[in-house]
């Protein structure tokens, strides 16, 4: 009877944290596993919006014409491209600000407050908000233009301008995320590391060099790795800025995505394009790991 209660004990404290779990695998399962298998296995037919019953199964061709697909191209490589400016430029800004912001300065909570205001704000209003400052004529930014005596810039309307303004409104709006995941890192570093390399007599960029950055490591992995997924999956933001356009310069591959699910119909096509995104995400995922391996060492 002991040997029984013995081992119906060890059995429930194996189990109580799986049932702690349990709800939150049961949703990741049915709202993230479950559609991605069903989304693999679409991209393989010609399933459209309206499709009843069991759809073709075409093999690769859906792939095939993806290749061949200028739009799908052309909207791979602009998020490509902003993947490659705006994670470093988030990355270094938000890591600049949370080194100022541990220091011992007058006004520091103040000052995180107001850099991490922008993040409780929603994609959707950031894209308004950034629209109303930099529209046309009448923007807030052209307004100031004009009262200096200056030229008005057609900042969302020039190709060039609208995809730097996605950058700006993203870095504007996302930066003080990755300041408080870095602040946290920050706090967390023993201060005899410090100490010990003044005793030795480093400076203070050597102190940041071979003290700080090497045990920031697995902030720097987090931080890289949020911001990699959270740029290809930017769409909130563009559509209200911008639209996606002029030209289809700021179109992205969400955006493509999702027009040719719900506006073409085409759901079989457009489950292929999300599973070459999902092995473009990973692939940009396990670089980030392979060149960040192994301790806390760089």
């Amino acid at each position: 009877m002991k040997q029984q209660s013995y081992k119906s004990y060890k059995f429930r404290q194996k189990a109580i944290p799986y049932l702690f779990l349990a709800p939150n695998l049961i949703i990741f399962a049915t709202f993230i596993i479950f559609p991605a298998f069903v989304g693999v296995y679409y991209s393989f037919t010609d399933m459209t919006l309206f499709t009843f019953g069991t759809p073709n199964y075409v093999g690769l061709q859906n792939y095939i014409n993806l290749f061949q697909d200028e739009d799908f191209l052309a909207a791979l490589k602009n998020i490509i491209s902003l993947v490659v400016v705006t994670v470093p430029i988030i990355f270094t800004t938000a890591l600049l600000i949370s080194l100022l912001l541990v220091q011992p300065i007058k006004g520091k909570n103040f000052w995180r407050a107001i850099y991490y205001w922008p993040v409780m704000i929603s994609p959707i209003v950031v894209g308004i908000i950034w629209q109303w400052i930099l529209a046309g004529n009448f923007g807030l930014f052209n307004t100031i233009i004009r009262n200096l005596g200056l030229a008005p810039i057609e900042t969302l309307i020039n190709p060039r301008f609208a995809w730097w303004s996605v950058v700006f409104a993203k870095v504007w709006s996302r930066t003080g995320y990755f300041m408080i995941i870095f602040m946290a890192a920050l706090l967390s570093i023993p201060t005899s590391l410090y100490e010990a390399a003044k005793v030795d007599g480093a400076s203070r960029l050597q102190r940041f060099w071979h003290v700080t950055y090497p045990a920031l490591k697995p902030a720097r992995l987090m931080v890289f790795i949020l911001l990699t997924m959270e740029i290809f999956k930017i769409y909130p933001l563009v559509v209200t800025l911008t639209g996606g356009g002029p030209f289809e310069k700021t179109e992205f591959t969400v955006q493509y995505i999702y027009e040719t699910a719900f506006k073409s119909y085409q759901i079989g096509y457009s489950s292929a394009m999300s599973v070459i995104m999902l092995l473009i995400v990973t692939i940009f995922t396990a670089l980030n790991f392979f060149f960040q391996r192994g301790g806390t060492n760089t």
